[in-house]
Parts: C-alpha cells; sequence; structure tokens
C-alpha cells in the first residue's frame, strides 16, 4: 500500500516537472490528487513582493461553491488561507470540531463557516509554503469527514506534493519573467555577481575578460528588465535563478 502510494506520488512529480503552462500543472495537480481520494483543492501562490506581480491560484470545488465564495468576497477572510500566510505548519480543520464552535458563536468567520459546511468542504489540511525571496504559498486537500481520519494519516504525502508543486509554479514563473532565457555564460556571471564578486573577480574566475563581464550584465539587466547590478541581485534571488 505504501509502496504504491509513493510510486503513484513520484510518477506524477515527473508530470509535473514536464509541464510548461500552469493550465498543465493544474491538469496534473487534480489528476494526481483524485488518485489519493482528495476530490476538492485549492492552490495559491504569491510571487515576492518585490516583483508586485499577481498571484497565482487555482482550485477545484463545487460550481457552487465557487460562485458563493466569489460572492461574499470570501478570498479575503479564508481563516485557510489567512492562517497559511502567517504560519509555517500545516494544520487539520475537521467538521466537527467547526460545528462546536458555531453552535457556540466561538468563531469570527461563521458565515463562512457555516456555507462551507453546507458545501461540504468542511474537513482537511492546509499546508502554508514559503518559496523564494519571500513568497508564499499554500496547498488546501478537503475531504469528506468519514474519511478524514485515514487520510490525515498522509499528510506527509500531501506535504511533499505541495513542495513539488510550488516548486514547479516558481519555475514556469521565473522563465515568463525572463525577455529571453539566459546563456549558460550568463548564468555563471550571474551566479557569481549574486555572491558578490566584483566584475575583475568574476572576469578572473572565469577568465574572460572585464569588457566580457560588463557585456553579459548589460544583458542580464535587459533580460531580467532592472536597470543596474542591485535591482538584477534582488530580481534573480526573488525569482529563484540562483542561491546564495
Amino acid at each position: 500500500m505504501i509502496t504504491q502510494v509513493h510510486n503513484d506520488l513520484y510518477s506524477h512529480v515527473i508530470q509535473l516537472e514536464q509541464c510548461s503552462s500552469i493550465g498543465q500543472v493544474k491538469a496534473i495537480c487534480q489528476k494526481y490528487l483524485q488518485t489519493i481520494g482528495i476530490q476538492y483543492f485549492k492552490y495559491s501562490w504569491k510571487p515576492p513582493a518585490i516583483t508586485q506581480s499577481e498571484q497565482v491560484a487555482f482550485w477545484t470545488c463545487g460550481d457552487e461553491w465557487v460562485e458563493q465564495y466569489q460572492l461574499q468576497n470570501y478570498g479575503d477572510i479564508d481563516p485557510k488561507m489567512r492562517y497559511a500566510d502567517s504560519h509555517y505548519l500545516p494544520t487539520v480543520w475537521d467538521a466537527n470540531i467547526i460545528k462546536n464552535k458555531l453552535s457556540k458563536k466561538q468563531t469570527s468567520e461563521i458565515d463562512f463557516w457555516t456555507d462551507s459546511l453546507d458545501m461540504g468542504v468542511a474537513s482537511g489540511i492546509t499546508i502554508p509554503i514559503r518559496g523564494n525571496a519571500g513568497s508564499k504559498g499554500s496547498l488546501c486537500v478537503a475531504f469528506d469527514t468519514d474519511s478524514a481520519d485515514n487520510r490525515a494519516t498522509l499528510l506527509s504525502i500531501y506535504e511533499t506534493w505541495a513542495m513539488h508543486l510550488h516548486n514547479r509554479v516558481e519555475s514556469l514563473y521565473a522563465l515568463d519573467q525572463l525577455k529571453s532565457p539566459l546563456s549558460e555564460r550568463e548564468q555563471e556571471v550571474l551566479k557569481w555577481t549574486v555572491s558578490g564578486k566584483t566584475c575583475e573577480e568574476v572576469a578572473k574566475i572565469l577568465y574572460i575578460s572585464q569588457n566580457t563581464v560588463l557585456f553579459h550584465l548589460s544583458n542580464l539587466r535587459l533580460k531580467l528588465g532592472v536597470n543596474n547590478k542591485h535591482h538584477l541581485i534582488a530580481r534573480a534571488l526573488s525569482l529563484g535563478l540562483v542561491d546564495l
């Protein structure tokens, strides 16, 4: 059983790494989660604030719940999303506990949880994710109350999938931000520049002239859409193009 679960996970991870668009990522994510009994999920990713780019989000829920969610602007108060934004550890949300809190009016999100219960999306797990240079994300999976205990034992599988999913989304985002792909030499110049080396030091390390280093830096600024060396470094880090 466990062996099959892991085989399913990594076969879908391979498919995930081959995705070239967010639409393909969503399709693979939905396909994989359904194989482990998850019908509804929501994935969201916020790029680093420095990029001022829009977040990525996709989910699968009943049309009625999606319509209600958007109509009531629940995205602003969704406790699962708020939890993921300020915490690092996964949390389990349980329909029975929520019902108990509602009966005692011990929750500030009464309308949200009431609607969530009515729509059958009130038991599951939220996994916060942290990425490059301050990016944040989360994967929320929902399941029916009867099988909640069994599926909660697969937490490590959900976490592993969430990390691979997040990594692929960030990779696609980084590629999308580039004007054109970086050459091998540009990647080398970028790596050493981000590490704090001067033009002279980079030239010595790579056995090229300082003018050639400056030429590559100029191309890098153009491809990353920045105006100076400091912005180049910040942009490269935020996109995960290099590691410190």
